[in-house]
């Protein structure tokens, strides 16, 4: 649950990022229009841009209420309305017609973000825009705008609208973009921590030893629990998840930097970096003494918990984890078979 609300809560600010970044360029692109029709004499585009400019000055107060799906709605017919107006009274060859475009990738990017998702909607708004490109195609070629505007008022509004067509397809992508990265790195996380007790499981074992290269410094030693089961039968499954938890905390304070996992049930692996095998056999030690003198307490009821570790030093014999992790199961056994709470190295 806090797993979600945190991915929640990341994915709310970026809607309400983007929409708030978006609405300041949106309202300085109209601005930057205004100004160009106002020079140019074009009076019916300024009454239509101002009118449009007071859209944007409302799609605030939208965002102020969080009804981020309602803003988008205004916003994009408020462009195909613009745009259309525009390439009517100015011609196809003002550009306008570009930022159809960049709409497109925006109904898609708002369909993923909101929460009325699907691919429904976003296909819809891509095919009406495709009706209204052509429409617009279609009425100028055979019908002449409105207005007939100088060159350099022509130039101008078609390097404009190529550059915030482009801006549009590059802002929105890499926006998603940057959260695919986000989600990617989040579920790796996920997939490599065990959900009970938040440390390491044995995929990120296995990563682990894939990204150390020299491994004859290494030492892999295994532990569980001792009597676990009666533990569970005893006090519950909530107290022995109690119990995991609290030895996970304590193995990763005793052993530092040193790599902790739980690699399944009550059992748990530490990789140790030493060359010295009476060295780690002391670090060993003081794990099972901590745990060991730990007063684990559930319900008011004090419970006496150790472990056994069985220990193996990696050699040019063993060819797999599989095989490291079985030479030193086999010494965890041996600890357990002569009366456990023990450290066999």
């Amino acid at each position: 649950m806090i797993k979600t609300a945190k991915t929640n809560s990341h994915r709310t600010r970026i809607i309400r990022n983007t929409a708030y970044s978006a609405n300041f360029i949106y309202l300085g692109l109209h601005v930057f229009y205004l100004i160009l029709f106002i020079v140019s004499h074009l009076w019916e585009m300024v009454y239509a841009d101002i009118a449009f400019i007071g859209v944007y000055f409302f799609c605030f107060y939208v965002l102020q209420k969080a009804k981020y799906y309602i803003y988008a709605l205004i916003c994009g017919n408020a462009f195909l309305a613009f745009i259309s107006i525009a390439t009517i009274y100015l011609g196809f060859h003002s550009g306008f017609h570009l930022i159809i475009i960049g709409l497109a990738t925006i109904a898609f990017f708002t369909a993923y973000f909101s929460k009325v998702r699907g691919v429904k909607n976003p296909l819809i708004w891509s095919a009406l825009s495709i009706v209204v490109y052509l429409t617009l195609y279609f009425i100028t070629r055979f019908v002449n705008p409105v207005y007939t505007i100088p060159f350099w008022l022509e130039t101008t509004l078609m390097v404009t609208n190529i550059l915030i067509c482009f801006l549009m397809l590059t802002m929105y992508l890499t926006i998603f973009l940057k959260y695919a990265f986000f989600l990617e790195k989040k579920i790796m996380n996920e997939s490599r921590t065990d959900e009970l007790t938040q440390i390491n499981n044995r995929y990120a074992l296995y990563d682990h030893l894939e990204s150390v290269d020299n491994k004859t410094n290494l030492f892999l030693a295994i532990f569980d629990i001792d009597d676990f089961k009666m533990v569970n039968d005893t006090y519950g499954h909530v107290c022995g998840d109690y119990i995991l938890k609290n030895i996970a905390q304590i193995t990763i304070e005793t052993m530092n930097d040193e790599f902790v996992c739980r690699y399944g049930g009550e059992e748990f692996i530490v990789i140790l970096k030493n060359e010295k095998k009476n060295q780690v056999f002391q670090r060993l030690e003081t794990l099972r003494k901590n745990i060991e003198n730990y007063a684990f307490e559930f319900e008011d009821k004090k419970i006496h918990i150790t472990i056994t570790l069985g220990a193996a030093k990696y050699t040019k014999n063993i060819n797999s984890l599989a095989s490291w992790i079985e030479v030193a199961d086999a010494k965890l056994y041996d600890g357990k078979q002569t009366g456990k709470n023990k450290t066999i190295l």
